[in-house]
C-alpha cells in the first residue's frame, strides 16, 4: 500500500511540475526569437550606418582630390609666379639700363644739340641722298629708343598685371583649399560620429547575440530537465500500469474467491436440501410402519379410533441470494490509490467507504462482496452501482474491458430510475461530477 502510494503522489508530483517546464521552454523559443528579431534590426542599422560611412568616405575622397588639384594648381602658379617675377626683374634691369642710354643720349642732346648734330651729320654726307639717308637714319635710332622704352613698359606692366591676376588666383585656390578643408573636416566629423554610432549598434548586437546565447543554454537545459521530466512520467506510469495489473489481478482473484465462496455455499445449500429430503423419506416410512403396527394390535384387541399425525417436513432448495454483508472491511482511512480522472478514482473520492484495491470497475462488485459489503440489485441514494464490460448507461456504453462505476446519487422509484454522479476520462470533466439519469433495472449495487 506504501509503495502504491508512493507512485500515486510521484505521478501528481510530475504531472504538476511538467506543466511550468514545458511553459518556461515554449517562453525561451519566444524569447530566442524577439533576440534574433532585435539582432536582424541592429544589423540592418549598422548596414544603413555603413552605408552613409561608405557615402561620407566617398566624399571625404573626392573633396581631397579637389583639395591635391587646387594644390597642385596653386605650386604651379607659384611657379608661374616666380618665372614671371624673375622676367619682370630682367625686364626691369634692361629697362634701366635702356633708360640709362636715353638719359645719355638726351644729356648730349640737351649740351651738344640735336641740330649739331643733325649738321654734322649732314656735313660729313657725301651727296644729298647719304644726308637724307644720315637723317632719316637718326630719326629712325631715337624713334626706335622710344619704342623700345614704351614697349618695355608695356610689358612690364602686362607683366605686373599677370603677376597680379596670378597672386589673385592663388588666393582664390587658398581660399577655395581652406573651405574644402574645413568640408573635409565636417565630412570627416560626421565619419567619426557615424562610426561611433555603429560602435554602439554592434555593440548592441554583441549583447543580444550574448543574451541569445544565455536562452540557448537555458532552452538546452529547460528541454533536458522536460526530458527527465518525460522520462520520470514515463516510468510512473508504467509502474502505475504495473499496480493497477496487480490490483486487477487481486480483484480477480477475489473475484474467483468470491464465486468459489457462492458455489461452496449453493452445494452445501444442495447437500442440506438433499439430506433434508432424505431424512423427511426415512420419517414417513417409520411413521407407515407405526401405523401398521397399530392397525395390526388394533385388530386383535379391542378397537380404537383412528388417528393419523403425518407430519411434513419437506422444503424447497433455497436460491442462492446476493451477498447480504456481514464483517465489512474498513477502507475509509486507506486513500485513493486509482489513477486521477478514472471513474474509480472518483467513486474512491466521494464513497470513502469503497476499497482501496477492488480492481476494474468491472470488477467491485466481487471485490466489494469478498469484503463484506451487501451487494444485490436494489438501488439505493448513497450506494455505489457497478456496470458490466460493455454494458448500456444510459446514452454510452461501459468499457469492453474495464466496465463502469458510479455514485448512486438519488433513486425514483416511481419510474425505476437511478440519478448517478459519475468520473472518467471520456467526460468533459474527468474528475467530476458528470450527472446522468437512467434505468435502475439489470444493474449490480453495492451498500454502504
Amino acid at each position: 500500500m506504501k509503495k502504491s502510494l508512493l507512485s500515486a503522489l510521484l505521478v501528481c508530483t510530475i504531472a504538476v511540475s511538467a506543466v511550468p517546464s514545458i511553459a518556461l521552454a515554449d517562453n525561451y523559443d519566444q524569447q530566442i526569437q524577439e533576440k534574433d528579431q532585435k539582432i536582424s534590426d541592429l544589423q540592418g542599422k549598422q548596414s544603413d550606418v555603413q552605408t552613409q560611412i561608405d557615402g561620407l568616405t566617398s566624399e571625404i575622397a573626392t573633396v581631397s582630390e579637389k583639395v591635391k588639384d587646387l594644390e597642385a594648381k596653386q605650386d604651379q602658379l607659384n611657379k608661374d609666379t616666380m618665372k614671371l617675377q624673375e622676367k619682370i626683374a630682367t625686364l626691369k634691369v634692361r629697362i634701366a639700363k635702356r633708360n640709362e642710354v636715353i638719359k645719355s643720349q638726351a644729356r648730349d642732346t640737351q649740351v651738344k644739340g640735336q641740330a649739331t648734330n643733325y649738321v654734322s651729320a649732314v656735313l660729313e654726307a657725301d651727296s644729298l641722298s647719304d644726308v637724307v639717308g644720315r637723317v632719316q637714319a637718326m630719326s629712325t635710332m631715337v624713334k626706335a629708343n622710344h619704342s623700345l622704352m614704351e614697349q618695355q613698359k608695356a610689358d612690364e606692366k602686362a607683366v605686373e598685371e599677370k603677376v597680379k591676376d596670378n597672386e589673385t588666383k592663388v588666393a582664390e585656390i587658398q581660399t577655395n583649399q581652406k573651405e574644402l578643408e574645413a568640408q573635409k573636416n565636417e565630412i570627416a566629423t560626421k565619419q567619426a560620429e557615424l562610426n561611433v554610432v555603429k560602435a554602439n549598434y554592434a555593440a548592441e548586437q554583441a549583447t543580444a547575440e550574448q543574451d541569445k546565447s544565455k536562452l540557448k543554454k537555458q532552452q538546452e537545459e529547460a528541454k533536458a530537465e522536460q526530458a527527465r521530466v518525460l522520462k520520470e512520467q514515463q516510468e510512473a506510469a508504467k509502474a502505475q500500469k504495473a499496480e493497477q495489473e496487480r490490483q486487477a489481478q487481486e480483484a480477480a482473484k477475489a473475484q474467483k474467491a468470491f464465486e468459489e465462496s457462492q458455489a461452496k455455499a449453493a452445494k452445501e445449500q444442495a447437500e442440506q436440501a438433499k439430506a433434508s429430503a432424505e431424512s423427511s423419506t426415512s420419517t414417513e416410512a417409520s411413521s407407515s410402519a407405526s401405523e401398521e403396527s397399530s392397525t395390526s394390535s388394533s385388530a386383535t384387541t379391542e378397537p380404537k379410533t383412528e388417528t393419523s399425525s403425518t407430519t411434513d417436513n419437506n422444503t424447497p432448495a433455497p436460491i442462492p441470494s446476493p451477498s447480504t454483508g456481514g464483517n465489512k472491511v474498513d477502507h475509509t482511512g486507506s486513500g485513493n490509490m486509482y489513477a486521477v480522472g478514472q471513474c474509480t478514482w472518483y467513486v474512491k473520492n466521494v464513497a470513502p467507504w469503497a476499497g482501496t484495491y477492488w480492481g476494474n470497475g468491472c470488477q467491485w462488485g466481487a471485490s466489494a462482496a469478498a469484503d463484506g459489503f451487501q451487494v444485490d440489485g436494489s438501488p439505493a441514494p448513497g450506494s455505489i452501482v457497478v456496470f458490466a464490460q460493455g454494458q448500456s448507461v444510459g446514452t454510452w456504453n461501459a468499457d469492453p474491458s474495464y466496465g463502469h462505476v458510479a455514485y448512486v446519487q438519488s433513486y425514483n422509484a416511481s419510474n425505476n430510475t437511478i440519478t448517478i454522479t459519475q468520473g472518467g476520462m471520456g467526460f468533459p470533466t474527468p474528475t467530476g461530477p458528470n450527472t446522468a439519469t437512467l434505468s435502475a433495472a439489470g444493474l449490480q449495487y453495492i451498500h454502504p
